[in-house]
């Protein structure tokens, strides 16, 4: 069966939560085939007959299974008696489930079972036994895990928050970045688990996929720049690789700094990891990418680009007086910020 079919919005959907909401009961088989023929009998063959949730829910009074085509476009035939092999094991408890399960497994085709009493819906492909849960128990969990996400990126927000202050004062260290770095690949994970529930929502996602996209808005930019910042290039010289080999870790391996710190060649935990500035360069509007790269390559280091005079800052390839005297005011703000005051160069 095709992934979306099934989803809130969709009309096979929309069909068995009318079945359900009657509690009439029906048995659903998704395509056709010879053996799903070789073990039917009786029944009633229709002929142009589009699928509609209304015509799915009015057929479903009758007694005996209902077939649609693989595509849910028309309805073949209904009130048609399944005779499955009975040696086919099954755990299912009640003769409408027993019977789809043992369909499915015999025709390799998807059987919908929806119980006239409780209204579950049970979906069989071949093995696999899955219930439908309903659009507001989904809704539900994945606000929840809204809340999750939201706590998430307040933390790591104000990680970044921290990280900033400490990088200006050059007193950050491997432990600090790490924690940040972990932070951010936690936020990523859960969002895509989120995004992955809320799509089972169908036409009721929309909303939370936004929230979803404004949660995670700017967290790989900002990971990214931090990776520039610390990794250590003699390891690292595209931060691509360092991302992909982060991405690759367990939670138990994630949630480890140490483990971390041992991937990214980021120790002792404790020691003083010195920026090379690209974060504080992004900052600044207006500066072409490859200049924040000629900027980095001529100072090497955040301390020493923040104390860099308007003249030293000039030599730079495409840095022009003007634009020089700007980087020069904007790092003054920075370390004005810390109760640095640059005098003279030094």
């Amino acid at each position: 069966m095709k992934n979306n079919q099934l989803i809130p919005g969709e009309p096979l959907r929309e069909g068995v939560d009318l079945i359900a909401d009657k509690k009439t009961g029906a048995l659903i088989v998704v395509g056709n085939s010879t053996k799903l023929e070789r073990i039917s009998s009786g029944g009633i063959n229709l002929t142009n007959c589009d699928f509609t949730p209304e015509m799915l829910g009015e057929l479903a009074k009758m007694d005996g299974a209902i077939v649609v085509d693989e595509n849910v476009n028309q309805i073949l035939k209904a009130n048609v008696h399944l005779n499955p092999s009975d040696t086919i094991e099954t755990s299912q408890t009640g003769t409408r489930h027993r019977t789809a399960h043992r369909v499915s497994v015999e025709t390799e085709l998807d059987v919908i079972a929806v119980s006239d009493e409780s209204g579950i819906i049970k979906v069989f492909s071949k093995a696999e036994v899955n219930e439908l849960e309903e659009s507001s128990m989904i809704l539900g969990r994945v606000n929840e895990s809204l809340q999750s996400i939201d706590r998430t990126r307040r933390r790591f927000d104000d990680a970044v928050f921290e990280l900033g202050e400490l990088e200006i004062e050059n007193s950050i260290t491997n432990q600090q970045v790490l924690e940040v770095v972990q932070r951010g690949e936690l936020l990523g994970r859960l969002s895509e688990q989120v995004r992955n529930e809320a799509e089972n929502l169908g036409e009721d996602s929309g909303l939370v996929m936004i929230q979803i996209d404004s949660l995670e808005s700017g967290v790989r930019q900002t990971l990214d720049l931090v990776l520039k910042d610390h990794l250590p290039t003699r390891k690292f010289r595209n931060i691509s690789k360092a991302a992909d080999e982060i991405s690759n870790l367990t939670y138990e391996e994630l949630n480890s700094i140490q483990t971390l710190g041992n991937l990214l060649y980021m120790q002792p935990l404790d020691q003083v990891s010195t920026p090379k500035g690209y974060r504080v360069l992004a900052r600044f509007p207006g500066l072409p990418d490859n200049l924040h790269d000629s900027l980095v390559s001529k100072f090497k280091s955040l301390p020493n680009l923040l104390l860099a005079s308007t003249d030293k800052l000039f030599e730079v390839d495409g840095i022009g007086r003007n634009r020089a005297q700007q980087l020069r005011e904007y790092f003054d703000t920075l370390l004005k910020n810390i109760g640095f005051s640059y005098i003279n160069g030094n």
